[in-house]
């Protein structure tokens, strides 16, 4: 397995009979961070407490303010999966015998999943908004080294573009070894 060598890795590869890829995602600020938590979990827990309350008293509980619940419960879900993913959260490709399976890891959670079946397979890179060919035979020039990319799968003409970015050489790596194992 190959990981960028800092304290939060940008990307684990791992080559073998197939091809896995994670790309995680930038820490945000512990600041931020916080500041999220803090509405998701206030948004979530303010309307309980209130509900209790409502519960409690003979006043009963309105119609209105369980459709503001639901709004906030709703809320407070975005929020709380806002915050996983910009705490943890990583990108994951993983090829293998003719599949694309992509998802995204929360660390609680796995979201948008899809196995996607291909008879061939092409990767490109995006530089400014262009996709640009990562064919087998083509070095990384001196200079550009530590330049990072969208990573882009043609799928018999279905394009998968990642979020994240990763090393042009890496991606160059990925596009030998899919080549190799035709």
């Amino acid at each position: 397995m190959e990981t960028k060598k800092s304290l939060t890795p940008i990307y684990e590869l791992e080559l073998s009979d197939g091809i896995s890829l994670k790309i995680h995602v930038k820490k945000a600020k512990k600041g931020i961070l916080s500041i999220i938590l803090f509405f998701a979990l206030s948004i979530f827990f303010i309307p309980i407490i209130v509900c209790i309350y409502l519960a409690t008293t003979s006043e009963g509980i309105p119609f209105g303010f369980i459709i503001t619940c639901t709004v906030g419960f709703l809320s407070s879900g975005y929020l709380l999966k806002l915050y996983l993913w910009n705490k943890y959260g990583t990108e994951v490709f993983i090829i293998k015998k003719k599949n694309l399976v992509l998802y995204y890891d929360y660390k609680l959670f796995k979201d948008n999943y899809k196995k996607i079946p291909f008879e061939s397979i092409q990767v490109y890179f995006e530089d400014n908004g262009i996709l640009m060919n990562a064919p087998q035979g083509v070095n990384v020039p001196k200079g550009n080294t530590n330049v990072n990319n969208v990573i882009c799968f043609d799928l018999d003409g279905k394009e998968v573009k990642s979020e994240g970015e990763i090393p042009l050489e890496v991606i160059i790596k990925i596009s030998k070894h899919l080549h190799q194992n035709r």
